[in-house]
């Protein structure tokens, strides 16, 4: 443990010798100018419009060669009226043959050859927003939001408009406007990505923006969505029956430009996607992601620096009724979030309100509060975080959560956590993190896998970049990492070595070896976590692999195997014992034709004692779908997941019809076989639901 010792301490003496540097200079501005003809939006450049305006090129490789002109030529032209921001683009290929582009769900496609303007409105080098287009008019955003497009490929390469609503966008209501922008192109044969303005892979991109100025005169307006929806139900769980009418609304509404209030009420009731098996191996709750817009939309006001998830809307699992306001005003951006969640034993209210402030050239510091009030006690958390941004390639990083619960004793309630980075493309890595979780912490209105620990680990590694060869990139990393209880107590200790490798023909390959001895956290007899007082070899290793392809036919293959001595939980959790654990899994992407897509994934995982080599564990999960997009609007999809050790299974099925943007009629049947509460539940459902888009 001395070389662990050695790399905690050289990690700290470098933090504390990092310099401030101040904003780049932006190089390129682009001037827009007024127009009284709008463009048709069909992805052809034969306007009028467009005729008189000098388009702007010379776009740069941000990879694989990183400031070298880029292989084709992009050409753009911009213009605005009073309700929209125009762009046309024309994307010079010589082989136009080879334009790799899918016909997906919007939002779905990935690595397609493609065509993005990057906006940041407030021009604060913090916030941006980005519209995406294939050649095939597909598109993908970064915030959901309402926008028109029109793409066509064409013999010299493949062109393509967008018009983007000022009601679709957030920023100031300064008279003369001026913002961020720059545009990005990536080509998939290539496997290029190139800007308009030169982007340096060690300094923040936002940083690297040119300027869009000219813009005088525009407001969203008092932008105003009515997002109504009605749907029927009807249900077979064995021998009960679940008919079921229902309808609800969304509501979104532009306070001001920087400012948006959004209430949902009576919430969807045909959640599309099933969650996926996992198997419960530890006495931790398992994560699982958000998938309803109302929780993801804004996400970025709510987050935390240190990635602690102080807000887990999933605990709001049948909200009646929520509401949020989000938004940015000069330095300050925030959120404030209630919601009223129907429980089992009647209800519970959720509160939820952030603040941050940015400072200096690429940092902010903030406030957080969570809490939730239920039938008889209340659980509150208050969090101060700040991320400090230093000469580009260094962060400090940090954040306190003190934790306040009516039923029970409030000392040793805190979470802390502070950690120091260098991360350039290429060169030396460093990265250090303390972080201590008290046994009196508890996060019910979040998301918190364990407590009574606190850790300090340090990472040591370098990383290559070529230019050319079969080689792109080459890192390695060695990380040690010290655990004791939140009384000090040693609980864990581990050294890890890690190589990474990306090479040109987009394969990735990454593998590591750990050795370690640990303690593990038991259920006692009052159901609380107790460390088990003994120390456990733990060792092994891994490796990945990953290819991305593209194009028909195999579009990516991805392969991960782990070994690892260590403890095996009894099924109450109350236990550990000696012993190993293999697993394995993969992923596999077919592309039949560019509007079919075949997606197959399992992982294997398998449990030995190591004093009778008895196998405790072995099971299987599974994932297998299919995406037929049979136009633009039309499409159908399936998907099946399930589990080999308890039979377990969810079927989905999906046939949708896009109305227009936001407007959608759908069909959806769902079988499942699952376990709930120690009992198997089997049924089916079918689901037809209309919703539509009003916007004012």
């Amino acid at each position: 443990m001395k070389k662990v010792s050695v790399v905690l301490i050289l990690a700290v003496i470098l933090a504390c010798q990092v310099p401030l540097l101040f904003a780049q200079d932006r190089s390129r501005v682009l001037e827009i100018k007024r127009t009284g003809q709008p463009p048709r939006i069909d992805g052809l450049l034969d306007d009028a419009c467009w005729q008189n305006i000098q388009p702007v090129s010379g776009f740069i490789q941000y990879n694989p060669v990183n400031g070298a002109p880029a292989s084709e030529e992009t050409y753009v032209w911009a213009a605005y009226d009073d309700k929209y921001l125009y762009f046309a683009f024309l994307m010079k290929d010589s082989r136009p043959d080879k334009i790799w582009a899918e016909l997906t769900p919007r939002n779905a496609f990935d690595k397609n050859d493609s065509i993005q303007v990057i906006l940041d409105t407030y021009n604060d080098k913090r916030t941006s927003i980005s519209f995406t287009l294939n050649p095939r008019g597909v598109q993908k955003n970064s915030v959901e939001t309402i926008w028109k497009s029109g793409a066509r490929i064409r013999e010299d390469g493949w062109s393509a408009e967008m018009a983007i609503p000022f009601k679709s966008l957030r920023f100031s209501t300064a008279s003369e406007q001026v913002w961020g922008i720059n545009f990005s192109r990536y080509i998939h044969r290539l496997n290029e990505t190139a800007y308009w303005t030169e982007v340096k892979r060690d300094l923040p991109r936002l940083h690297q923006m040119a300027e869009l100025r000219g813009l005088s005169g525009i407001k969203a307006g008092h932008n105003l969505e009515i997002f109504p929806y009605a749907g029927a139900r009807a249900s077979r769980w064995e021998n009960e029956k679940d008919d079921k009418l229902a309808v609800g609304v969304d509501v979104k509404y532009g306070i001001q430009p920087n400012l948006y209030f959004d209430v949902t009420a009576s919430p969807d009731f045909s959640q599309v996607e099933s969650d996926p098996f996992i198997y419960q191996l530890s006495p931790y709750e398992n994560y699982l992601r958000e998938n309803r817009p109302f929780f993801t939309e804004g996400s970025q006001y709510f987050s935390l620096a240190t990635g602690t998830r102080i807000f887990y809307s999933r605990r709001i699992r049948d909200p009646r009724l929520a509401a949020k306001v989000s938004g940015k005003t000069g330095k300050y951006s925030f959120g404030i979030l209630g919601a009223l969640n129907k429980t089992g034993y009647g209800s519970s209210k959720f509160g939820v309100f952030r603040l941050k402030r940015d400072i200096f050239k690429n940092s902010q510091v903030g406030i957080y509060y969570t809490g939730v009030d239920e039938l008889h006690s209340t659980s509150q958390n208050l969090a101060f975080d700040y991320s400090f941004n230093f000469k580009n390639i260094y962060y400090l990083r940090g954040a306190s959560i003190f934790c306040f619960n009516s039923a029970g004793d409030n000392s040793r309630n805190g979470i802390h956590q502070i950690e120091f980075q260098r991360r350039p493309d290429a060169g030396l890595q460093l990265q250090t993190v303390f972080k201590r979780v008290e046994d009196r912490a508890r996060l019910r209105a979040g998301y918190l896998e364990r407590v009574d620990f606190q850790s300090l680990e340090a990472r040591l590694g370098y990383a290559w970049r070529y230019n050319q060869g079969t080689v792109q990139r080459l890192s390695w990393n060695i990380t040690g990492n010290l655990g004791q209880d939140s009384y000090g107590r040693q609980i864990s200790e581990e050294l890890r070595l890690m190589m990474f490798w990306n090479f040109f023909n987009r394969v990735e390959f990454n593998y590591g070896i750990f050795t370690g001895r640990r303690q593990y956290q038991v259920r006692s007899e009052e159901s609380g976590l107790i460390w088990n007082g003994d120390f456990l070899k733990n060792y092994g290793g891994y490796c990945g692999f990953n290819w991305e392809r593209g194009g028909l036919l195999l579009k990516e293959l991805s392969l991960k195997s782990s070994w690892q001595k260590r403890g095996i939980y009894n099924k109450e959790f109350t236990a550990v014992m000696p012993g190993s654990q293999l697993s394995l899994g993969g992923n596999i992407s077919l592309k039949p034709r560019s509007n079919v897509e075949l997606s197959f994934g399992a992982d294997y995982i398998k449990q030995l004692l190591s004093a009778t080599g008895q196998k405790v564990f072995e099971g299987l999960t599974y994932e297998t779908s299919l995406l037929y997009q049979i136009t633009r609007k039309l499409f159908l999809s399936t998907m099946l997941l399930g589990e080999t050790r308890e039979n377990q299974y969810s079927f989905d099925f999906l046939a949708g019809y896009h109305l227009g943007a936001g407007s959608l009629i759908q069909l959806s049947f769902k079988k499942s076989q699952r376990r709930e509460f120690l009992e198997t539940e089997k049924g089916h459902s079918t689901t037809l639901k209309v919703s539509y888009l009003f916007r004012f």
